[in-house]
């Protein structure tokens, strides 16, 4: 098979290489926030203000929250709170509780069980077809064996034209194949092979657009990465740090064009381009920041009101995007002198 598309894996064994997708890309189901009950639990701090505010209010943000249980200590991520009654505190959270590091905010309680029923997979999974498939290892042999389905997690790889683009839909599985539809590919022998996949883990259709579009090199033509919507400029960040290479020398000055910076990846890619060109990457978080520049180089940010607007409204206790004060302050303790203009 010339220039494959996508690969299967099931841990490190490439299970089969394949030409192209079908239903991959589509809008990802928003996560389902579900209800977890803290019993024997006896709040303080943040969590403490927040069941008062909740009493008074009826729900409270709480964003993250850390249990201490018998079990470990977890985390829960973007919370509100619900309400108490006697020693059990219920809270709403967008993710299922990680097992974190003991840590000292963490609130000491008995048990920490979810009350939500679970969806059922009909309705949180969906089957994607890889297409054109030549299939490998355990995958080959259960299609020589007339087996139905391939029980082991199985995972995906966005293939470049060299190396990998980009991972995803860790936790599927492979439920069936056939000889491809496509005649070329069925008179090669090459198969299509359904995939269960997590709803969650769709990619947005503009990201196959970002993907083809690196498939070969970095793009050129300065301000690409603005023709796509902002929730997927960090699939463009992701393949600017996989192409990410030696940057010229550094100048004194750089203009960063900030008429499309309207969030977080926005600036980031808008940055990287302003030092590095078209495609270019610097970072994704103000303490991964090191600039390729010496002290007292110039940025000068065009533009800069509609950052000035958008980045860091409303900002979150944790795990929030940086302000526009941030990024300038941060900007400036990596020795860049920013104007505005």
């Amino acid at each position: 098979m010339q220039s494959p598309r996508y690969a299967l894996l099931a841990g490190a064994d490439v299970l089969a290489l394949c030409a192209d997708v079908d239903g991959l890309f589509a809008e990802p189901a928003p996560p389902a926030r579900a209800h977890y009950e803290l019993r024997g639990c006896e709040p303080r701090g943040p969590l403490a203000r927040a069941v008062t505010q909740a009493v008074v209010e009826g729900t409270a943000p709480q964003g993250e929250l850390f249990v201490r249980t018998a079990d470990g200590t977890f985390g829960l991520r973007d919370v509100r709170v619900l309400g108490i009654r006697g020693d059990v505190v219920t809270v709403e959270a967008r993710t299922p509780p990680r097992r974190e590091r003991d840590r000292r905010d963490a609130v000491d309680c008995a048990h920490l069980i979810r009350v939500s029923p679970r969806e059922p997979e009909t309705a949180t999974h969906t089957e994607v077809t890889f297409l054109g498939c030549s299939p490998r290892g355990a995958l080959r042999a259960a299609v020589e064996t007339g087996a139905r389905e391939l029980a082991a997690p199985v995972t995906y790889q966005r293939l470049a034209s060299v190396g990998t683009a980009a991972f995803g839909a860790r936790g599927a599985r492979v439920t069936g194949w056939a000889p491809s539809a496509r005649d070329a590919h069925a008179r090669a022998g090459l198969l299509d092979v359904t995939v269960l996949v997590d709803r969650r883990d769709l990619r947005p259709p503009a990201v196959a657009d970002i993907w083809e579009l690196w498939w070969w090199e970095r793009p050129e033509e300065p301000g690409t990465w603005a023709r796509f919507p902002s929730g997927t400029r960090g699939a463009w960040l992701e393949q600017a740090r996989r192409h990410s290479g030696t940057p010229d020398p550094p100048a004194d000055t750089y203009h960063l064009d900030g008429v499309h910076v309207i969030d977080a990846d926005s600036f980031w890619c808008a940055l990287g381009e302003a030092f590095l060109g078209p495609g270019g990457y610097l970072a994704e978080d103000l303490d991964q920041l090191r600039p390729p520049f010496a002290a007292g180089t110039t940025l000068v940010w065009h533009d800069a009101e509609v950052a000035r607007t958008c980045l860091g409204v409303v900002p979150r206790a944790r795990n929030r995007p940086p302000t526009f004060e941030e990024i300038v302050i941060g900007l400036a303790c990596s020795g860049v002198t920013v104007e505005f203009a």
